[in-house]
């Protein structure tokens, strides 16, 4: 808890002689920062918040009244307590004070060890509250790490298994939250997936997804169906359900052999099918009826055959509710709109791009809803997924990992080393610039080959940097210490084609290599 003698006590008065008493009274007691007018005030405030205001009421220009609302209105100081100093004893006035947001009012003349009492107390009680303010938000943190860590972030092993790409982001609308998702390979021929959206926010909200995902990973081992994982989730949820808390959820059974996907809804969004050459369109037709209502239900099926380079789009209802500031809403027809154009990018891509179009519609509005995306697209060619720690030992992983998969699709023994050579080295820079080589985070790589075309796709979430963009003269230079450098020369001379683009916070670099040339030869 912080010591009372570090406690900063803001003094705003426009007559001297008070603010002497004041200063005089309790420098040895606390840090003191002085101001003899509003304006004045708000700006120290604002640039040092303190921990107490001790404010006058009557002064030129604005008022004391004035300044309190002001400081409830300012993040910084919304929280700091207020004690009015003021030569206004009528009840009225004191009044007028507590409703503007003051803690305590104080007449003058005052006794100064009066004044010191009330410091001190003050002072003592946001102490405490702030103690108690981090205590939550530690174990709110911790929470959050649960809550993430029961969600699947690396999707290599049912990617290189069942012939599928993923991409996803969970974004609670608190430190926690009751969106959801899964991916569970109940069998080598079905891959189960589930995305869903708890009533509610915050810590109830996460219990009952907690729940709710446990169940339905256990369930989707022992049936095959969509529709009887979901019948049999109900039931459990809705027998031992005092909080009357209910889920919308939309599972889905992928079949890799005959690329069948078998889909049912429980009162969930829609999800999206992106086809090539043919516009987005609703998976399924209808919505359903939630979870946890009540035993018993029936959930209606949604049969379909997807093709090489199809992608399903699952999604919670903080993407198609999402607002911005003018109070619009996203909607359907902008998120079919703004997926049209996507049908030949990567899971990845398309789950940035999806969650960036929701960010700048939102314009900075504060996120009212728990936001979850999670893509999934059926390999056109053979993809390789790898998520990978901030390290010089994972990039020289990715590098095997890459030789491994490029042999494996009969990519001659020449263009394995140069793409290797030019993996490494925009690998490295992210390590060593993007990342700051802390193992702690990670970046995405992709590996893809498809007919004559073999792509690496780089995934961070480090600082805006566009290494394309890069000045010959740096390219001349003789060291790498800068991002940049001799990695994207390297990685040209060894690729055909390399792009770049930042959405959603996040960087991704293209780069493609043609296996066959126009003559036909290697």
């Amino acid at each position: 808890m912080k010591s009372l003698s570090d406690c900063r006590v803001l003094l705003v008065d426009d007559a001297t002689p008070n603010l002497d008493i004041l200063v005089d009274g309790l420098k040895g007691d606390h840090k003191l920062s002085v101001a003899m007018n509003g304006e004045m005030a708000l700006q120290i405030a604002a640039r040092t918040p303190p921990d107490l205001v001790l404010l006058d009421i009557v002064m030129p220009g604005m008022d004391g009244y004035e300044v309190c609302r002001r400081l409830r209105r300012m993040p910084e100081t919304a929280d700091v307590p207020i004690m009015f100093l003021s030569s206004l004893e009528e009840v009225q006035n004191k009044t007028r004070g507590f409703e503007a947001g003051a803690n305590d009012y104080l007449t003058k003349p005052f006794e100064m060890l009066e004044v010191k009492a009330r410091v001190r107390s003050l002072l003592k009680a946001k102490a405490y509250s702030d103690a108690v303010k981090e205590q939550i938000a530690t174990e709110l943190r911790v929470a959050r790490e649960i809550q993430m860590g029961m969600l699947p972030h690396d999707f290599t092993p049912f990617e290189g298994a069942y012939g599928v790409s993923f991409g996803a982001v969970l974004e609670p609308a608190k430190e926690v939250g009751g969106d959801l998702y899964g991916v569970c390979a109940a069998a080598p021929d079905r891959l189960v997936m589930f995305l869903g959206d708890v009533s509610g926010k915050g810590i109830p909200a996460s219990m009952f997804m907690v729940r709710a995902i446990s169940l339905a990973r256990l369930l989707a081992r022992e049936i095959a169906e969509p529709e009887r994982i979901l019948a049999r989730l109900n039931d459990e949820l809705s027998a031992e359900n005092p909080s009357g808390m209910f889920v919308t959820l939309l599972c889905a059974v992928f079949e890799p052999a005959s690329r069948r996907l078998t889909l049912a809804n429980a009162g969930h969004c829609r999800p999206v099918l992106l086809s090539a050459n043919e516009p987005p369109r609703w998976a399924v037709k209808s919505l359903g009826t939630a979870l946890g209502f009540e035993t018993g239900l029936e959930f209606e099926r949604t049969d379909l055959t997807l093709n090489p380079g199809d992608t399903l789009i699952l999604y919670s209802d903080g993407v198609s509710e999402a607002f911005n500031p003018r109070e619009e809403c996203y909607g359907n027809e902008r998120l079919l709109a703004g997926v049209r154009d996507l049908a030949s990018e990567s899971a990845t891509t398309i789950t940035a791009r999806l969650l960036g179009n929701v960010r700048t519609f939102a314009d900075n509005a504060p996120q009212s809803d728990d936001l979850a995306i999670l893509v999934v697209k059926v390999n056109s060619g053979r993809c390789l997924a790898l998520t990978l720690q901030a390290t010089p030992e994972e990039v020289m992983r990715g590098v095997e990992a890459l030789q491994v998969f490029a042999a494996a699709e009969h990519v001659p023994e020449k263009a394995i080393f140069g793409l290797a050579l030019a993996f490494e080295e925009c690998a490295s820079n992210i390590v060593n610039h993007a990342l700051k080589r802390d193992e702690e985070r990670t970046f995405q790589a992709a590996f893809e080959r498809t007919g004559d075309l073999f792509t690496i796709e780089l995934h961070d979430d480090g600082p805006e940097f566009d290494p394309t963009t890069t000045s010959p003269s740096r390219l001349q230079a003789e060291d790498d210490d800068e991002a940049g450098g001799w990695g994207i020369t390297l990685a040209r001379r060894n690729t055909d084609d390399i792009s770049y683009r930042r959405e959603a916070s996040r960087n991704t670099l293209r780069l493609t290599k043609r296996l066959v040339s126009a003559s036909g030869g290697d």
